[in-house]
């Protein structure tokens, strides 16, 4: 019976204390991907006047809060050996409901920024 006891008292702890991260979420949540060869020293969301550091090849950033933001925005993307600019082709004005989001930064053949857009669960 103490055994019982013992194992429910462990799995009610270990219920209650598990969280998803997005329950307590009330804004748009934004991650960059580098998705290239090249370490970004940073990636400046023109816009919104953040800036993301040190995002390595092949990585992911950490996710940043914005009020409001659309699926695509302007970006400055400045690594060792040179920069690179975004500019979205059709400017977007709705915003993206409260969620997880990620952009996705390639480089194409001639250099020119490749922007994939992501929801993530």
């Amino acid at each position: 019976m103490k055994r019982f006891l013992h194992v429910v008292i462990i799995f009610s702890v270990v219920l209650l204390s598990c969280t998803d991260r997005d329950d307590d979420v009330d804004m748009v949540n934004i991650r960059i991907r580098n998705n290239t060869d090249l370490n970004f020293n940073e990636v400046r969301v023109n816009e919104k006047d953040t800036v993301y550091e040190n995002i390595p090849a092949g990585e992911f950033s950490e996710y940043y809060e914005f009020d409001s933001a659309p699926e695509e925005m302007g970006l400055t993307i400045i690594s060792d050996s040179t920069s690179f600019e975004y500019t979205p082709g059709v400017l977007a004005i709705d915003s993206l409901p409260i969620g997880f989001y990620t952009y996705e930064l390639g480089l194409d053949e001639e250099n020119q920024v490749e922007f994939n857009f992501r929801i993530d669960y």
